[in-house]
């Protein structure tokens, strides 16, 4: 049976945030189906970009080739509590969490900025083969 969670908080940009611990068990995994992020809302034009990662390596750079990045969001603000347009997010939905999972985010502007994220996962079993499927596609260069 899929349980549906969420993550939600603040990060500081430039800091990379461990969300979920590998609980040991390879066969329990989780599967990140929507992830949103937003900058203080209350600064018209204040832009913000996160990545979601398998790995403490995350760079801030997108990188679409690299198997360890497994979602991206992005968002601007047009003023208190408006999003100016729609925002980006992309979820890689091939993926499955098995042990941990990072977030990394950079906002524009000279002082470290937070910068709020959902993030909705369902668990899940998975099976052995599937398990070290996943550790496989974690593992392998970019």
């Amino acid at each position: 049976m899929k349980r549906i969670h969420t993550l939600r908080g603040k990060v500081t940009e430039g800091v990379i945030k461990q969300l979920i611990v590998d609980d040991g068990r390879l066969t329990h995994g989780y599967k990140v189906t929507k992830f949103m992020v937003a900058p203080d809302m209350s600064q018209a034009g204040a832009s913000c970009f996160a990545t979601l990662g398998l790995d403490d390596k995350l760079t801030l750079n997108w990188d679409w080739e690299n198997n360890n990045q497994i979602a991206w969001a992005s968002v601007r603000s047009a003023g208190t509590n408006s999003l100016e347009g729609p925002a980006f997010t992309l979820v890689d939905p091939e993926h499955v969490v098995i042990r941990d999972l990072f977030i990394r985010c950079q906002v524009g502007g000279s002082d470290p900025q937070e910068v709020n994220y959902f993030i909705q996962i369902e668990s899940m079993e998975i099976s052995d083969y599937q398990a070290i499927v996943q550790l496989t596609k974690e593992n392998a260069q970019s």
